[in-house]
């Protein structure tokens, strides 16, 4: 399965707690099993391997455990004897309370197929791909340190459900939703500055578009990779990807115009200004054409929130970085089109059209803007917003003795920026597992 002993334990553990087996595996115990040292294998694990691996427990090359009626000779014997009678009381139990609990007829028949995965059939494919659709959508309010563990979990599911599908078609339908997953649960690790995880699904990702065909999640997976690499430097591998990600788009023209008018704002920032202005133009065309997405029209999972306050406030900052003369024009438009909901795109594209405002010299939109953009980056800890306001600092401190900039100064300074979201994910790794694994070359 190409995991380090360290990534199989966690998938394990993540399994068992999407399936309602919780445990918890380490690698220790995985270096155990590999080398024969134990045997046998708890059915509390086995349950879990076989849906994660999908092998049988002789496939997997464990002694099977004896039923209540069986005797097997030998003291290790006798001990596993007791680990294996504890947890199936342990399973019993979590059975019982899964009986006793009223359950709607959907979450009966995903609780079915996940305990008979030979059945995993075209309607649990159907759920959890509704899942995968409103974690998304859960994605635009949430601040990603709380809703990543539940992306996690469902990924494990999806990829579990995988493992145990037969069908065709139940697999493409499966593999779809485990890209579409993958790519969410990349933006939430990329958010919390967990960059090489990022990185890593989103190779998932790639790999389950090209399986599948599916060019809408190869140009969003592109796109995505344009944001890590501008963020960390790197504007001419940004524009590549975004470049890249217009041609994988040609049929969903919100796609496009997203890739297209990131593919600007890299270009402006390489000193690309014809090639800047012409897909400036063409992003702002095609976003005329457009209507804001709402519940039912189609919209993919992860366009939703790519409206026209977002499309314009990309345009304004792009616009500032050329020294447009309409910059200021477009930042206000962009904000004049947003709504009033609590959103992570608001906050972008206030903190957004604060950037823009503080290079035009619009001192008092900037702080406008930049404070209702800090309340709400603050709030939501949308990395990208925090990112926008890091590079109103150097415009407002020689301005630090204006009460208005005085108040806002400790607002930006208290926000999260990328590098100390680095160093706090770096602190929580454990030390790394020895492997033959190598970053993907979409990393």
């Amino acid at each position: 399965m190409r995991m380090s002993q360290a990534q199989f334990a966690e998938a394990i553990r993540a399994a068992g707690n999407a399936i309602g087996v919780p445990n918890h595996c380490t690698k220790r115990l995985v270096q155990k099993w590999e080398t024969g040292e134990h045997a046998t294998c708890r059915p509390v694990y086995l349950k879990v391997l076989q849906v994660v691996t999908g092998l049988s427990a002789r496939e997997l090359g464990f002694r099977t455990l004896p039923d209540d009626s069986g005797t097997r000779a030998g003291s290790d014997i006798a001990a596993d004897s007791v680990d294996a009678a504890n947890s199936v009381s342990t399973t019993a139990a979590l059975s019982a309370r899964t009986t006793d609990a009223p359950i709607d007829r959907s979450s009966g028949r995903l609780h079915h197929a996940i305990n008979h995965p030979s059945v995993v059939d075209a309607r649990s494919a159907a759920l959890l791909e509704a899942g995968t659709a409103r974690l998304f959508d859960l994605e635009h309010h949430s601040p990603a340190r709380l809703l990543a563990p539940t992306a996690e979990r469902h990924l494990a599911n999806v990829t579990a459900h995988l493992t145990a599908a037969r069908h065709e078609t139940v697999r493409r339908s499966l593999i779809n939703s485990a890209g579409r997953s993958a790519l969410l649960a990349g933006w939430l690790a990329f958010d919390r500055g967990h960059r090489y995880d990022a990185h890593n699904l989103w190779a998932d990702a790639i790999s389950a578009a090209e399986a599948t065909m599916d060019t809408a999640l190869l140009a969003a997976t592109l796109t995505f990779q344009s944001h890590a690499a501008f963020r960390h430097g790197d504007p001419g591998s940004a524009w590549q990807f975004a470049h890249d990600a217009i041609q994988h788009a040609p049929d969903d023209p919100r796609a496009t115009a997203w890739a297209t008018a990131r593919a600007a704002l890299y270009a402006a920032h390489v000193d690309e200004r014809e090639a800047a202005e012409g897909a400036m133009e063409r992003a702002l065309e095609i976003d005329e054409t457009l209507e804001n997405p709402k519940p039912g029209d189609g919209t993919l999972p992860w366009m939703r929130s790519i409206d026209h306050a977002r499309l314009l406030s990309t345009i304004a900052y792009t616009a500032a970085v050329l020294k447009h003369p309409d910059a200021a024009e477009f930042g206000t438009r962009a904000v004049n089109a947003l709504d009033e909901t609590t959103t992570k795109s608001r906050t972008i594209v206030l903190s957004e059209a604060a950037l823009t405002a503080a290079i035009t010299g619009e001192l008092e939109l900037c702080l406008d803007y930049g404070s209702k953009a800090a309340k709400l980056a603050h709030k939501l800890d949308v990395s990208t917003a925090v990112d926008r306001l890091n590079d109103v600092l150097p415009v407002l401190l020689p301005f630090c003795d204006t009460p208005a900039v005085r108040n806002l100064l400790p607002q930006l300074a208290r926000l999260k920026r990328t590098a100390d979201r680095e160093d706090e994910a770096d602190q929580e790794k454990p030390a790394p597992a020895h492997s033959a694994a190598q970053p993907s070359e979409h990393g």
